[in-house]
């Protein structure tokens, strides 16, 4: 977990400029200024969509509640990379909407901050909303119900009440979304926004290790400075009251009913519909026996092999992770739960790079992990451990160790109350965590360009490679199929979690 950090600070100690050179880089400032512009932006207008979107869901009673819940998440399926070239393909020059409209699209989308601010909000909004709905599920109703008798309306029940209670899991959504942004590879390469992200690429692209080491290094740090205060808030937010006796929900007139619906619908289209019809208006494009070939369904199923092998590594390492957290509470335990968080403060592009630099010269009784399968496999299992250790941990809190003390007294052995008892009340969290693991490993881009085995390709490479080359009636085929192996597994995760827990 600490490779990244060490590989990155001996690049750059052992760089060929001083540190006064690599500090004054040409567009350094700008680029980080842009960085946290575009993290921020992302952030509140993340905000705007997905706060508005829980508070309806848990408040009212809409028809297809269910259904708008799950459509709320389905963004999540969606590759920022895919997402930003279904908006390229779609509102750019000879794109989708100027085909069915005949007009030119108002705002520019390629090299802009609107457009990379578009793609990045409506992909990320949905972290800002799961922990939202979270939030509210758990308040208490009885604030909000006294404020209702004492004669406030909807509007002022929600600014004085309801959003002042919020405060702490919105900013903890918001500072994740801060943090996915900034670690994200593929939306501003597509969109020609030069963030730090697009630079450590260019660095590395042209051989300037040394560089690309001193942009990683920097990004780590702010980084790591948006993670601790998103610790930060997740401390505070287990002080939130947490009533899980009863839940508002509010009839609404047909006006306001048709108010929220609208407010779901456009939103909605923004950030699934529009992207997928935008995939399959140009998969209509193009030729069939071109799109579905071989090299696809092989790429599908190396992909499908990297994603289950990160995930079950990932797991194994997550389990006696949280066991020690939460049952042992020692000093190993939050040095190891710590440790194991590291993987939110390493974009891929960094472990990448760090792979890349520290692996092309290391071996083990004459054996090298270089261009093998292990380094994508062990540069996906570090980068999403900590998915996979926050979901057991949930898991976990919720199991009564006196069930484990009867057992015990009932003269079974650890072992046996372990596999009887722990064991199946563990495995929605351990199961959910692989799944988280592997849909995020699935979706992996820069990991996989760098690290790909010579002649093996993923699905990740190869629309990759077909949007560089503006073969957007290619694309199509692999990003759906992406997408259909996705959808499988958030709907596992959400079956697992959101929906059980509603009823």
């Amino acid at each position: 977990m600490l490779l990244p950090l060490y590989v990155s600070l001996k690049d750059v100690l052992n760089s060929n400029y001083d540190l006064r050179a690599l500090f004054e880089t040409r567009d350094l400032y700008p680029t980080i200024g842009r960085s946290l512009l575009l993290a921020s932006l992302t952030a509140i207008g993340g905000a705007f969509i997905a706060v508005p979107q829980a508070y309806f869901l848990s408040r009212y009673k809409i028809p297809m509640k269910k259904l708008w819940l799950i459509l709320c998440v389905l963004p999540l399926v969606f590759p920022s990379y895919i997402s930003a070239y279904s908006y390229l393909a779609a509102f750019d020059n000879m794109g989708f909407y100027e085909n069915i409209t005949g007009w030119k699209f108002p705002f520019k989308i390629s090299g802009s901050l609107f457009g990379t601010w578009m793609s990045m909000t409506l992909v990320n909004s949905p972290l800002i909303f799961l922990m939202t709905y979270a939030a509210l599920q758990r308040q208490s109703p009885s604030c909000e119900e006294s404020a209702r008798l004492l004669g406030s309306n909807s509007f002022q029940i929600f600014t004085r009440i309801t959003l002042p209670s919020l405060k702490i899991p919105i900013a903890s959504g918001m500072l994740l979304v801060c943090l996915y942004t900034l670690s994200d590879f593929g939306t501003p390469s597509i969109l020609n926004y030069k963030t730090l992200t697009y630079y450590i690429f260019q660095h590395l692209d042209r051989g300037s290790f040394d560089r690309a080491s001193f942009f990683a290094l920097i990004l780590i740090v702010i980084a790591f400075f948006f993670l601790q205060l998103e610790v930060y808030m997740t401390r505070r937010r287990s002080l939130i009251t947490d009533n899980k006796s009863r839940h508002i929900s509010h009839y609404c007139s047909p006006l306001k009913t048709t108010v929220i619906l609208s407010f779901f619908s456009a939103s909605v289209f923004l950030s699934c519909l529009l992207p997928l019809a935008t995939i399959l208006y140009w998969f209509s494009k193009g030729k069939s026996e071109l799109m579905f070939n071989k090299e696809l369904f092989s790429a599908a199923s190396n992909s499908s092999i990297l994603a289950v092998a990160a995930a079950i590594i990932a797991t194994l390492f997550a389990i006696p992770t949280a066991w020690c957290a939460i049952r042992k509470k020692g000093l190993f335990g939050k040095f190891a739960d710590r440790i194991s968080f590291l993987g939110n403060m390493f974009p891929g592009l960094v472990i990448g790079l760090a792979f890349v630099s520290f692996f092309v010269s290391f071996n083990i009784f004459g054996y090298s992990f270089y261009q093998t399968l292990w380094l994508p496999i062990l540069g996906c299992a570090i980068r999403f451990l900590p998915q996979a250790v926050s979901s057991v941990k949930t898991s976990l809190v919720q199991i009564n160790p006196r069930l484990e003390e009867a057992s015990q007294v009932l003269g079974h052995s650890d072992f046996h109350t372990k596999l009887k008892i722990t064991a199946p009340l563990l495995r929605p969290g351990v199961l959910a965590g692989f799944a988280l693991v592997f849909i995020s490993t699935l979706k992996e881009l820069p990991i996989t360009l760098l690290l790909a085995e010579p002649g093996k390709f993923y699905l990740t490479q190869n629309i990759w490679n077909l949007i560089d080359d503006a073969e957007y009636s290619r694309v199509a085929a692999p990003a759906l199929l992406l997408l259909g192996i996705s959808c499988i597994s958030l709907y596992f995760i959400l079956n697992q979690k959101l929906i059980n827990s509603d009823d």
